[in-house]
């Protein structure tokens, strides 16, 4: 069976990053431009204090929720980016439409480019696309639930760690996918 994928040390840093295109399957921490890393360990350090653990084990389950979070983050600010190109290429659509109206239909360009047809795009585009949408909540589900996963499994730690009684109930996650 033949080796699938790049062999070369070049090729292997050229797909380390392919996931940049929305950043949402990266693996490394931050995406310079679109992030800072300085952002990110103030992001890092905050979350990882807020959980005050003690020894490796629970720093690194800190530090897996700081990234997870931060993941959810770019989540959000994909879907921003997404409407924000939505309704910046209204301009340029609506220029398309009038000029095939005007070519095909024979309808004037001052009759298609109206109040109600511009107000009527900017309503249809407030939301990301359909495409968009379901990745970045295909992402969101999975990251909070590892998020989730980790968070209590840290609880329990420290709980454990305290001398405190921990549950042994297994927590379900009632926000998982819908139902088809």
């Amino acid at each position: 069976m033949a080796k699938r994928g790049p062999s070369t040390a070049r090729g292997k840093a050229a797909v380390r990053i392919s996931a940049v295109k929305h950043g949402l399957r990266s693996g490394v921490p931050v995406i310079p431009p679109f992030e800072s890393f300085d952002d990110w360990q103030d992001f890092r350090d905050g979350i990882i204090a807020s959980y005050e653990p003690q020894g490796r084990l629970e720093t690194e389950l800190a530090q897996r929720i700081a990234s997870l979070l931060w993941r959810l983050k770019r989540a959000v600010n994909y879907e921003t980016e997404m409407t924000a190109h939505n309704i910046d290429d209204i301009p340029e659509d609506l220029a398309e439409s009038a000029t095939f109206r005007e070519r095909f239909l024979k309808i004037p360009a001052q009759e298609s480019v109206t109040m109600d047809r511009i107000d009527e795009m900017i309503s249809g585009r407030m939301l990301a696309s359909r495409d968009a949408l379901e990745k970045v909540m295909r992402y969101e589900s999975h990251l909070h639930r590892h998020w989730l996963q980790t968070h209590h499994e840290l609880e329990a730690i420290q709980a454990r760690r305290k001398g405190e009684r921990v549950s042994s109930l297994t927590r379900i996650d009632v926000a998982g996918p819908p139902l088809a």
